[in-house]
């Protein structure tokens, strides 16, 4: 049986091509081994991804408590923020700012609304009344 590989055969290559393919092997070696800056960088685009689909599902959700609000007789009108946290978006906090919240009543509605609508307490929901615009000024 003959030997695929001797160093009789090694010798004869001549010392560059012996180089060039020890090169060209270590060369693929490099290629094949994955970094840690390529795993990070991943991770980062999959985080991204999933902050900018949380952040979409935290603006239907104020975008619809809005909407459900300003349907509230009294309440005029009303602009929602939601804050989430954690790896289930759960909801931590609720900011209501209504032209009627100055109205005890248009309060307690709105914190009803809200507690009907997304498992929260009381005291994480915080109704503001809105500031009057002043004239032409926006």
């Amino acid at each position: 049986m003959k030997e695929w590989f001797s160093l009789g055969k090694l010798k004869s290559l001549g010392m560059d091509k012996l180089i060039i393919c020890l090169l060209v092997g270590i060369f693929l070696l490099v290629i094949c081994i994955p970094t840690r800056a390529r795993k990070e960088g991943e991770e980062e685009k999959k985080a991204e991804a999933g902050s900018e689909e949380i952040q979409t599902e935290v603006e239907v959700l104020e975008e619809r408590l809005a909407a459900m609000l300003q349907k509230v007789q009294g309440v005029g009108r009303v602009e929602v923020m939601i804050t989430v946290t954690g790896e289930y978006n759960q909801i931590e906090g609720v900011v209501v700012v209504a032209e009627g919240a100055d109205l005890p009543q248009v309060r307690q509605d709105i914190i009803e609304t809200a507690q009907a609508l997304f498992p929260i307490a009381a005291h994480k929901i915080k109704v503001c009344k809105m500031v009057e615009e002043s004239g032409g000024m926006k």
